[in-house]
């Protein structure tokens, strides 16, 4: 036999229901407000991304890394060239006093220029010969070919670098006897190209500079851009936090 419900027990019952209706609908919401959110912080997040990458000042910072990196590269290079070089085998060279027409002549003034910052115009064979390659037989030579700075030489000076590349073939040819000058020249001009790609990419880093100034309008405004992306995405992790705190505080209730 059924024995019949009471209105309290009923009512109780009832309102048992549809507090578990409500609930389910609470949580419904709020699981679709989560996943909103989530995808809010997405999108924001890529955004921001492709702004940054979009950025003027990333992407030229980003290049003057790059060129910054070649430069360590190539004076890593340079000077395991440089220590491998036996400049004494330049005294092998077949120069007289008289022999002004060797292009020879035209690296010797180049390494005051650019090595001793002195002026190459007052070179002579017989003194530099003496001062430079003889004395502790070319040390501070080859030393200075593989570990002084050349990131600021000037423009005037990497034309004339330029320039005594153009003779590189020339100035081995004449001066290939005996076999160990021939050698050691080779790698010399191999350290002369290396400088003047250093003084390149300084050049580029420079210009890099330059384009950072001229875009400050537009790095400042792709700046207010990634602000105000990142304050929706602070809002966002904001409104996610209290959804969570709420729904943990709700199961807590519940129990």
């Amino acid at each position: 036999m059924n024995v019949p419900i009471n209105y309290s027990e009923q009512r109780a019952q009832t309102e048992t229901y549809s507090s578990g209706f409500t609930q389910s609908i609470e949580n419904l919401d709020s699981n679709s407000l989560k996943e909103d959110l989530n995808k809010s912080l997405e999108l924001g997040r890529k955004k921001r991304k492709q702004l940054t990458l979009e950025n003027p000042e990333f992407q030229i910072k980003q290049e003057i890394e790059d060129e910054k990196q070649n430069i360590k590269v190539q004076t890593h290079i340079r000077r395991g060239v440089a220590d491998a070089l036996k400049i004494q085998d330049l005294l092998k060279l077949k120069i007289s006093v008289k022999d002004n027409n060797n292009p020879i002549h035209s690296l010797f003034r180049w390494f005051l220029l650019i090595l001793y910052k002195e002026n190459p115009e007052m070179y002579n064979w017989p003194e530099f010969k003496k001062q430079v390659l003889e004395k502790n037989n070319g040390q501070d030579l080859r030393n200075r070919l593989g570990y002084q700075s050349v990131i600021h030489i000037t423009a005037l000076e990497g034309e004339k670098t330029k320039y005594l590349l153009n003779l590189r073939k020339t100035i081995i040819e004449q001066n290939s006897k005996p076999e160990e000058v021939q050698h050691v020249l080779v790698k010399i001009f191999d350290i002369v190209e290396i400088v003047y790609k250093t003084h390149e990419h300084a050049k580029k880093i420079n210009h890099l500079v330059d384009d950072l100034l001229k875009q400050e309008n537009q790095i400042k405004q792709f700046k207010n851009e990634i602000e105000k992306v990142n304050q929706e995405i602070q809002e966002a992790k904001s409104s996610l936090k209290k959804l969570e705190s709420k729904s943990l505080n709700d199961e807590i209730i519940q129990e």
